[in-house]
């Protein structure tokens, strides 16, 4: 009888993990076709100019905003990877600190990073993958020069 009931929790605690693994599967793929649609959109307004500055801010022209949307772009895949499990800890770091070593990841971090934040409240992968580029933007501001 015992080895009946063990045997039941063991297949029980088989088929949780299972489910558990289907999920976090399907979240990852979710992940994944959401990001691609916006690496497509990206993609779409920094290969058509003439679209791109429908949504640029008024003080941007068309080549200044698309900079920034292709800092976007990169950080945005950086952001994949982080969620993804594959960009952790100090590799994570090594590759925020060589997106914001780029001057226009810079300038789209200093104007679009608090807007950023706001988009990462109550999801911790977000709010951590934030909190990376954003120490790594700040270690870049501390670097340069005073004149700069």
């Amino acid at each position: 009888m015992k080895g009946k009931h063990a045997a039941i929790l063991a297949l029980v605690a088989v088929g949780a993990v299972q489910i558990a693994q289907k999920e976090r599967h399907q979240r990852q793929r979710n992940e994944i076709a959401v990001s691609s649609i916006h690496q497509d959109w990206l993609t779409h307004l920094t290969t058509h100019p003439d679209l791109a500055v429908l949504w640029a801010p008024k003080d941007l022209n068309a080549e200044q905003y698309v900079e920034l949307l292709n800092a976007n772009q990169q950080i945005a895949a950086l952001g994949l990877r982080h969620r993804l499990g594959l960009a952790r800890g100090a590799r994570l770091r090594f590759l925020a600190e060589y997106l914001m070593g780029r001057e226009h990841c810079q300038q789209y971090w200093e104007r679009f990073g608090g807007f950023r934040a706001q988009e990462a409240l109550s999801d911790k992968p977000g709010e951590k993958f934030h909190e990376v580029m954003d120490d790594a933007f700040r270690s870049q501001q501390e670097d340069k020069p005073a004149n700069a």
